[in-house]
């Protein structure tokens, strides 16, 4: 398959100069909520700033009223929270059960969802993701502060996917963030529809400087994958990198089985059969000049398996766009 080359006419971004696909990875913005307000440190109700970490946020419109306005909608939170907190239906193979209740107000809730991270049939990993909604109609899905951003991607394939059984693509579409949207939504109101990675925003509460992130995904069958090769241009400074990696398939007796995500040769997140999935964040090697500047650099990052395992891994990277 010939080399796909990324040019970047405006302003340097990551780019792979080479990749699976036919398409390079998009790159994704990172930005806090406008209007959103977070709790001070004398509040005792709202969003908890200090504990997020990665997150996506959507706000729900309220249709236009008889007053020819539209607004926030105001979400059922007492519906949504006893919804979340009870075992969910055999046909939901979203969430792996019920959730827990963190912190309950007036008019907002946070409840804790543990979320099947790879599809399939079987035992499957286990993600938690933080849900904080309220009466104004804002939804916020997080990772604890400290859990890799990679954490946020579930495995899986596009094949045979259903409504109850949306199967994750290698990208961003049906992260763990989004699938938890969609779980208050639902709770809300079971005949809402579903919202997509397009129709969320992204922000890093622990790293503020970042307002950018890509991410690159390989698949290896018994040995190593295809490289995937992405650019760092000297004028990005600030930039934070993790791995995922989970194995989606095993031998039978395959319980000793690991992979692997290697970038420049060095593993930076493993997994074993036992465990199945891994995420970790690592410092990413960057050339510099005699100055101590940071240079274009190349890296590579490749997912390893043993033979007849397959495996899934990502890079995912967090920067400052210049």
């Amino acid at each position: 398959m010939a080399l796909f080359v990324a040019t970047w006419w405006l302003y340097p971004h990551i780019a792979e100069s080479a990749h699976t696909r036919s398409q390079p990875t998009e790159i994704q913005s990172l930005a806090p909520p406008l209007g959103f307000t977070a709790a001070t440190a004398n509040s005792d109700t709202a969003f908890r700033e200090e504990d997020a970490g990665f997150s996506a946020y959507y706000r729900v419109s309220a249709p236009a009223g008889t007053d020819g306005q539209s607004g926030s909608a105001r979400l059922n939170v007492s519906r949504i929270t006893d919804k979340l907190t009870d075992e969910p239906d055999e046909s939901d193979k979203v969430r792996a059960g019920a959730g827990s209740s963190v912190d309950i107000g007036f008019n907002f809730a946070i409840v804790e969802l543990p979320m099947f991270a790879a599809v399939g049939e079987g035992s499957k990993p286990v993600e938690n993701v933080t849900m904080y909604f309220d009466d104004q109609g804002w939804v916020v899905a997080y990772l604890p502060k400290g859990r890799p951003a990679a954490a946020i991607w579930k495995s899986g394939s596009t094949d045979d996917a259903t409504v109850d059984d949306p199967k994750a693509t290698e990208d961003l579409e049906n992260n763990l963030l989004v699938l938890a949207i969609n779980e208050v939504l639902k709770a809300n109101d079971a005949s809402a529809a579903q919202v997509g990675h397009a129709a969320v925003a992204y922000y890093d509460w622990e790293n503020e400087d970042c307002d950018a992130f890509a991410l690159f995904s390989a698949v290896a069958r018994g040995g190593a994958s295809d490289p995937v090769k992405f650019v760092i241009p000297r004028t990005i400074n600030e930039i934070r990198a993790s791995a995922a990696v989970v194995i989606t398939e095993q031998a039978q007796g395959g319980g000793s089985v690991t992979a692997s995500v290697a970038v420049d040769r060095k593993t930076v997140a493993s997994a074993t059969g036992n465990g199945m999935r891994n995420a970790e964040q690592f410092g990413l090697d960057r050339a510099t000049d005699a100055d101590g500047a940071y240079q274009t650099s190349l890296h590579e990052a490749i997912v390893d398996v043993g033979a007849d395992n397959i495996a899934a891994g990502v890079v995912m990277l967090l920067y400052d766009k210049p």
